[in-house]
Order: C-alpha cells, then sequence, then structure tokens
C-alpha cells in the first residue's frame, strides 16, 4: 500500500503534518502537481515545505499552455475545467497506475464540500484527516505558522495601506492573523496566475505584482482566432487593466465593511467559530489546486 499526500496550499500542507504525527511510521509519498503556470512565490514555498519535510515532493503534472493549445485556445472555464483534470487529475492518477494506495486529502471539518470520486479507480482510498480531527480554518493556522511554513500570502501592501487610512488605525492589531493574511492577500489561492476562478480584484493584483504575467494571460484571450475566449466571461484581461483601479478601490471598500462589521469581542472569544468566512467567498478548482 502506498501512502501518498498532495501538497497545493495550507490545508493540505496541515494534512500532511497531521498525518505524519497520527502515523509516523508510513512511508509516505509527497506530490505536487505543476501545471507550468505557477507564481514564483509558490515554488520558494515547495523549497521550504520540502525541506522541512525531508525528502523530495515529487512533481507530476502537464504543462497546461500545451493542453490549451490542443483544445484550439478555448479558454477553461466553470462548466469546461479540463485545466485541472488534464494538468493535474489524469497525470496524478497515471502516476499511481494500478497500486494501492491512500491518498490524504486536505478536506478541513468546516468544509462542506465533496472529497476525491474514485468510483474510476477503486484502488485509489481517499482519506480525510483534518476533518476526522476536527480541524477548522484556525486550527490549520495554528498548525502550519507553529512551524514556519506558511503558504505565500501575497500580501497586498497599498491595499493594506489604503484601509488603514481610510479607517484611520492600524488594522493588522486588532485582527488575528490568519484572517489579516485573508483579507489582505491579492489572490486567495496559490494556483495557475491566469485561473478563471479568480476574483476580478485577484487579476489587478496580477497586473499589480506581476505584469508581465497578466501580459501572458491577456495574451491567451486573444490566440483563438475570429472568437475570442476570455478567462472572465464577458469581462476580458483588456477591461481589467483599464478599470484596474476602480476594482481596486472596490475591494478595500469591501475590507474596509468587513472590518468594521466584525464584533471583535466575538472574534477572539469564539475562535472555532469560521462561520463568518463565506463573507470572504474564496473559490478553488479543487484539491489539487492550491488548497
Amino acid at each position: 500500500m502506498r501512502h501518498i499526500i498532495p501538497i497545493s496550499g495550507k490545508d493540505s500542507l496541515a494534512t500532511a503534518l497531521v498525518q505524519i504525527a497520527r502515523q509516523p511510521d508510513l512511508d509516505y509519498e509527497f506530490v505536487f502537481n505543476p501545471t507550468g503556470a505557477e507564481l514564483p512565490e509558490v515554488f520558494e514555498w515547495m523549497d521550504k515545505v520540502e525541506k522541512y519535510l525531508g525528502k523530495p515532493i515529487i512533481h507530476i503534472g502537464e504543462d497546461l499552455e500545451s493542453i490549451i493549445e490542443e483544445y484550439n485556445y478555448f479558454l477553461p472555464n466553470g462548466q469546461s475545467r479540463y485545466c485541472t483534470s488534464r494538468a493535474k487529475i489524469e497525470p496524478f492518477i497515471k502516476w499511481i497506475g494500478k497500486d494501492a494506495a491512500t491518498v490524504y486529502y486536505g478536506i478541513r471539518a468546516d468544509e462542506e464540500r465533496e472529497g476525491f470520486n474514485n468510483q474510476a479507480c477503486l484502488n485509489i482510498i481517499p482519506i480525510y484527516p483534518l476533518r476526522e480531527t476536527k480541524i477548522g480554518l484556525t486550527g490549520v493556522y495554528q498548525i502550519i505558522s507553529s512551524k514556519g511554513l506558511k503558504p505565500p500570502v501575497f500580501f497586498w501592501k497599498s491595499v493594506y495601506e489604503a484601509v488603514c487610512v481610510r479607517l484611520g488605525y492600524d488594522v493588522q492589531t486588532t485582527l488575528p492573523e490568519w484572517l489579516f493574511d485573508m483579507l489582505f492577500a491579492w489572490r486567495s489561492r496559490a494556483n495557475c496566475y491566469f485561473c478563471f476562478n479568480q476574483r476580478l480584484y485577484e487579476l489587478v493584483g496580477l497586473l499589480e505584482h506581476h505584469p508581465d504575467l497578466f501580459d501572458n494571460a491577456e495574451a491567451y484571450e486573444y490566440k483563438g482566432g475570429d472568437k475570442p475566449y476570455y478567462w472572465k466571461a464577458e469581462y476580458p484581461m483588456k477591461k481589467i487593466r483599464k478599470n484596474a483601479e476602480r476594482i481596486k478601490e472596490k475591494r478595500i471598500n469591501a475590507i474596509c465593511k468587513i472590518i468594521a462589521g466584525l464584533n471583535q469581542k466575538t472574534l477572539f472569544e469564539d475562535a472555532q467559530d469560521e462561520s463568518f468566512i463565506d463573507i470572504l467567498s474564496v473559490k478553488s478548482c479543487g484539491l489539487f489546486c492550491g488548497k
């Protein structure tokens, strides 16, 4: 029996740390599923995690640019998420082959989401250590922060400074670390830089922090010939570029409203109540994408 832990973000890393603590004698294989569209910050974090784990993180993935080209630049979207299946899941399943394998996935106890569907590959047994041990978001942050292994937080300094000016005080002093990180990140997950699941402000953050990658993402939209496909339906990257300041201002206003509406007493006294996280609307393409 093989024991495999995919690592792509904070939840999956916490899963690895929890599972190692639960059953330290197992011979774990750690896997990352790159697509060639990762941000440089992701690989810096992966190197740090690999050193901590003391063994290589195996890279199993396919080049997404080549896959998109196969689709004649019909870009992936919410109804056709071939990017995750072709670049991540299929190579991963092929790598496991017919071996009996237990795979440990990062689904938290506070999430209502489906796990890995193994009906097509019954040799893979999915296990969810965080759900089994009732670990939610705050627990995940405690685990990874205690090891100094937080994933890239993609801190948006200019937005943070604008919010502090708007509210008239340093908001960092009043927020838990995990909530501060989530509010002031210019992207919510460490997945592909052109992911269609991003919100508009995340793409503005990409424009501000990695303008060359924004240019690359924009170029994809015009490679499909007479009928261009957009990462965000009806909202081409060209329009995002043009309206960047307005979109950023909208994000600043949203953060101000969230902070102003928080009951700080409740926040600190009941740290396990994560129900209000819904206001952040964190999106993901699944268990293999920055999870």
